[in-house]
């Protein structure tokens, strides 16, 4: 056999092992793709069922007391001694300070500065003996604990939405147990234009004076009640541009496109193409993608 006859052979031999190593390989990543799509993920689903959701506002606020006032003297002079002491509680027309006239060539008597309201003494503003005093600078405030108030400064958008007379929950920022039941008090008629926003009032009846003045307040004002598909939280997955679910289709993970509403608790309300029985996943949908293969294990949240 000559020398060209021996090369053709052996670089044929050399492409046919090339071709089936190739081929071999290709193989393997086939069969290992098509392993991987055939995998059966471990989920858990909560079953659509229309309930009752509020469509809450949520906001934070100072309580304050209803009505909580400051004091003034009637004259100017000079700051003598308090009467009172910040925490105390006082009746109207009780004197809460004293004040010196302290005019030229006149004696007076030490003019009282009297309480305009019952409540708790919720500042002094003078402690040293001698400061100027005048009618246009507060002694005192006092506020009425027995009755609270939250103002709220609230955009446009919320604006429209909140009526006076809806009920409102009033809870402590630290310890949500500490809550009672108010209703807006007052909602303006117009729109401050230069912050394009509103003083939104909030009063409640502080029964057993639980809610203490001036401590920071969680306020959720209640505008209705709906019926819709509620999901946790975690159950929803973002996109670039949108939000979605995955949804248990026969066995296989469909991802469905939804607009998410009010949150309540740690529910979210969710609206798009979605029917009562539907198993939306909750835990194990950040592994998986649509289509795949689920085993689903249903859970409650109530």
């Amino acid at each position: 056999m000559d020398r060209k006859k021996v090369k053709s052979i052996a670089l044929w031999t050399v492409y046919i092992l090339i071709g089936l190593i190739v081929l071999n390989i290709g193989i393997s990543i086939f069969k290992s793709v098509k392993k991987f799509k055939e995998n059966v993920y471990n989920v858990t689903a909560v079953k659509l069922i229309k309930q009752k959701i509020p469509h809450i506002l949520s906001y934070q606020g100072i309580v304050e007391g209803d009505p909580q006032v400051k004091v003034y003297s009637q004259v100017p002079g000079k700051f003598v001694k308090n009467a009172v002491a910040e925490g105390d509680t006082v009746q109207k027309d009780s004197v809460v300070s004293y004040i010196d006239r302290d005019i030229i060539g006149f004696k007076y008597e030490l003019a009282p500065v009297k309480a305009p309201i019952g409540g708790v003494v919720t500042k002094l503003y003078f402690i040293d003996k001698g400061d100027n005093v005048s009618p246009q600078i507060p002694v005192a405030e006092i506020a009425n604990d027995e009755n609270i108030k939250v103002v709220l400064n609230i955009g446009q958008d919320d604006l429209l939405k909140i009526k006076k007379g809806q009920i409102a929950q009033i809870s402590y920022i630290n310890d949500p147990a500490i809550m009672m039941t108010g209703t807006v008090f007052s909602v303006p008629p117009v729109i401050d234009k230069d912050i394009m926003a509103g003083t939104v009032v909030v009063k409640a009846e502080n029964k057993g004076k639980t809610m203490k003045i001036g401590m920071s307040a969680n306020v959720d004002i209640i505008l209705e009640e709906v019926e819709n598909y509620v999901v946790p939280e975690r159950a929803i997955l973002l996109a670039e541009d949108y939000a979605f679910v995955f949804v248990n289709r026969n066995g296989k993970a469909e991802q469905v496109k939804i607009t998410q509403g009010f949150k309540y608790k740690n529910l979210v309300e969710i609206i798009g193409p979605l029917s009562d029985g539907d198993e939306v996943i909750v835990d194990g949908n950040f592994k998986i993608y649509d289509g795949s293969k689920v085993k689903v294990d249903l859970i409650n949240i109530n």
